[in-house]
């Protein structure tokens, strides 16, 4: 998927949840909230809170979607950094994992696996790369952040200094 698709996936998202542009998703909310939603539609969304050293993840790794149960599983200390509304990663990592759960786990022909580091896949067929867009454009709209700096968006959106930083630097490649 391009920046554009993605784009405008994700400001669909917003919409049919009920978010204005403006609006600071809480990211563990809505993971209660989408929990609700889908089980009225006869879906599942499902997400389990794990400790940091769980197996299910892999080092470095702070959340991991089950792509063939859609299980997000989400570690403890990233639920915390997303709950107390910190700016740092937790809000981001939970959109990433909720952007793969919507753009890759539903999509029932789409399958993925992990490659080597070294193995060069272009951007708009990397899932990591779509997910990062994903949460990107979920959590910080391009209509709203265009004019703003990247402080302005760290502050509006309760996002990381890094995410906003790279949100204004795409923005300003556009």
């Amino acid at each position: 998927m391009s920046r554009a698709a993605i784009r405008s996936y994700a400001m669909q998202i917003r919409k049919l949840l009920g978010y204005e542009n403006t609006d600071y998703i809480h990211a563990p909310k809505l993971f209660d909230a989408l929990s609700i939603l889908f089980a009225d539609k006869g879906l599942d969304f499902d997400f389990r809170i794990m400790p940091d050293e769980h197996e299910v993840f892999f080092d470095k790794e702070e959340a991991y979607t089950d792509m063939s149960t859609g299980i997000i599983y989400i570690k403890e200390s990233v639920m915390e950094q997303a709950c107390r509304r910190s700016y740092k990663r937790g809000a981001f990592t939970l959109i990433h994992e909720l952007g793969h759960y919507l753009l890759h786990y539903l999509q029932n022909d789409v399958r993925l696996t992990r490659v080597a580091e070294d193995v060069y896949i272009p951007a708009y067929c990397d899932p990591e790369w779509q997910a990062d867009t994903f949460a990107s454009e979920f959590l910080m709209p391009y209509d709203e952040c265009i004019m703003m700096k990247p402080e302005e968006i760290r502050k509006a959106y309760h996002v990381s200094r890094q995410a906003a930083e790279v949100r204004y630097n795409k923005i300003q490649e556009e």
